[in-house]
């Protein structure tokens, strides 16, 4: 059986490095499967300031602020999560979101899902207040999965 590409599903040898048809490097992920959104695109966008990597993604990168904008007011209220995509466009986008205290314990962990990410675009997440025990200290987002985009 072969590898199919992640990006234009065309069947390779299971010993290809690179797709056959177009060219993406055909990474294996730990688990021994191919997955979009951790293989970096060879042309990938600027990503802008202030913004942190994502894990388990190459090219998605993430800041939160207060729902009411900017820095946390109470530590209590809403928090907008922003995903700025400078790689591939991706579809059936699937995030963890970790929050933790100011004394470092988890506070919370969701998933949200996200149809299309196109490239150079950024998404908006949301964490409303009534999922935040207490005041937030910190914040990681991860890829949990993703597709690339049939078009590109």
């Amino acid at each position: 059986m072969g590898a199919q590409c992640p990006r234009c599903h065309a069947e390779n040898r299971d010993i290809a490095r690179f797709c056959a048809r177009c060219g993406l490097v055909l990474a294996v992920g730990l688990d021994g499967t191919r997955r979009a959104g951790r293989i970096r695109h060879p042309q990938g966008v600027a990503v802008p300031d202030g913004y942190a990597s994502c894990a388990e993604a190459a090219d998605l990168h993430y800041r939160w602020e207060s729902s009411l904008g900017g820095e946390a007011l109470l530590g209590t209220e809403g928090i907008n999560i922003f995903v700025f995509n400078s790689g591939y466009p991706l579809r059936e986008v699937v995030f963890s979101v970790h929050g933790e205290g100011r004394d470092a314990r988890e506070l919370f962990a969701v998933e949200r899902t996200v149809e299309e990410l196109p490239q150079g675009e950024e998404i908006a997440l949301e964490i409303p207040s009534y999922e935040l025990p207490a005041p937030l200290g910190g914040l990681k987002v991860s890829l949990v999965s993703a597709e690339f985009r049939a078009d590109s």
